[in-house]
């Protein structure tokens, strides 16, 4: 039985959650920015919780959960990158979302997997 708790006290990722984007086969790279966007959208899911399914919460919302984060409240730098990742990562959900049809936190991880893996598959066909 695959253990559901969070890799490590820091991340929305749990074990399974990594596990499922491993076993996606995706090369290393595609798999790290998997990864980095099921991340954020855990972290856009937390933001908004108990809502699930609506946008992506407000710069304000994400401003606050960051610093509500124990590892983040001493650490503004850090912060201020952290909201820039989520910027760019907020696009990318959205454009996937807009393409099935449904709200950014609608998204699932499977989604995001599916997703991924379209795209790098349209990617090899070109080259």
């Amino acid at each position: 039985m695959t253990d559901p708790s969070p890799t490590s006290a820091e991340s929305p990722l749990t074990r399974e959650m990594v596990e499922q984007i491993d076993a996606s086969m995706l090369p290393s790279l595609e798999r790290h920015h998997l990864r980095l966007l099921a991340h954020c959208l855990a972290s856009f899911q937390q933001m908004a919780s108990p809502e699930c399914k609506g946008p992506i919460p407000a710069l304000a919302q994400q401003q606050r959960w960051c610093r509500d984060q124990p590892l983040l409240k001493n650490d503004p730098e850090f912060c201020d990158l952290l909201l820039r990742q989520f910027s760019t990562a907020a696009d990318r959900l959205e454009s996937i979302a807009d393409a099935l049809g449904i709200t950014p936190l609608e998204l699932t991880l499977g989604a995001l997997i599916d997703q991924a893996v379209m795209a790098f598959n349209a990617r090899q066909q070109i080259t």
